[in-house]
């Protein structure tokens, strides 16, 4: 009877966390969450598709851009989100009824950290089992993939921390908090009116962020590459085009000149791209003129810098012309 009990009261207190995971669930969660709920109701699909991360996702608002052909633009971006998160989207995304034609993806690095499997939204409850295998860590870290179940089984296994900040909290307060719910509200609200963007939390409190003179360095590894390069076989086999989107850096971060600074192994990448990917196209957009005040910090734009990228998106994607396959002019001839 005792452990009847106890599994019954292990049911509800389930079902009741189930049922109001916006009370308590932290922001990073709630983001990734919100943007899952919004794509699985079909409200994130459009023909022109971002990929990136909180760099984008906090800092590209494309609600007020039009293409030539008037084609529905929808930020696909998230907080933490790696080349493998990327593919994994774009080859979901192009298996949906209406599937994207231009994929405009984040290009500052060629990297996917070792860690970016097992941590944040995309393990607690994000990623499919069928994506997770694909990390490989089953092979040898066999109950991370118990903990893996265990998430997406127990919802007060995956928010234990948040639940416990939410609980401290209310016996702090001697009441039931809402500032948690009314920002996760807000945020599941922007995400579903500004087609997949959310403003940064509390960005009017964001400015300039004044950092130490540092190099800028283009930052590569294999799992990156291949990554990468499955996220562009994916696009080619769908006869998509694909745009590399290059984030402003503040001025701090100065570029090596010669042919191990950023800028000389950034176009070795494009060049290489293009050289394997001709059907892409691969045009890349870069927004120019920033200043320090238009950073949060060493990456994230705050308001001033997010109005600046939007506005000179909104301009580029107006006067976007596809370029000409090189497939289809070689079929010409």
């Amino acid at each position: 009877m005792a452990a009847l009990a106890f599994v019954l009261c292990v049911i509800a207190i389930e079902v009741f966390a189930r049922g109001h995971v916006e009370w308590f669930a932290d922001l990073a969660a709630w983001q990734w969450q919100s943007k899952s709920d919004a794509i699985e109701s079909g409200a994130l699909e459009g023909d022109i598709a971002i990929f990136g991360t909180s760099v984008l996702f906090h800092g590209l608002d494309t609600t007020s851009a039009v293409s030539r052909d008037g084609a529905r633009i929808v930020n696909l971006a998230l907080n933490g989100m790696e080349w493998q998160h990327e593919a994994q989207l774009l080859r979901d995304r192009v298996n949906a009824p209406h599937p994207p034609r231009l994929a405009v993806v984040e290009f500052r690095q060629a990297a996917v950290e070792h860690d970016s499997w097992i941590r944040g939204p995309y393990f607690r409850f994000w990623a499919t089992p069928g994506e997770f295998m694909e990390s490989r860590f089953y092979y040898w870290d066999l109950p991370l993939s118990f903990t893996f179940l265990a998430n997406r089984a127990l919802v007060t296994f995956r928010y234990r921390e948040a639940i416990d900040n939410w609980l401290f909290e209310a016996l702090r307060e001697r009441r039931i908090p809402d500032a948690t719910r009314d920002r996760n509200r807000a945020t599941a609200a922007a995400i579903r009116t500004r087609a997949g963007m959310s403003p940064a939390f509390d960005e009017d409190h964001l400015r300039a962020y004044v950092g130490p003179p540092r190099e800028r360095t283009w930052a590569v590894n294999v799992a990156g590459e291949l990554w990468m390069r499955r996220f562009l076989d994916l696009a080619a086999s769908r006869g998509m085009q694909v745009v590399l989107l290059l984030p402003p850096s503040p001025p701090y971060l100065t570029e090596r000149p010669g042919p191990n600074g950023f800028r000389a192994r950034f176009d070795a990448e494009v060049a290489a791209l293009r050289r394997d990917y001709p059907s892409l196209g691969l045009d890349v957009f870069e927004p120019k003129g920033f200043a320090l005040e238009d950073f949060a910090d060493e990456i994230h734009l705050n308001l001033s810098g997010r109005s600046k990228m939007s506005a000179q998106f909104a301009q580029w994607i107006a006067d976007y012309r596809p370029p000409v396959r090189t497939d289809l002019r070689a079929a010409a001839r």
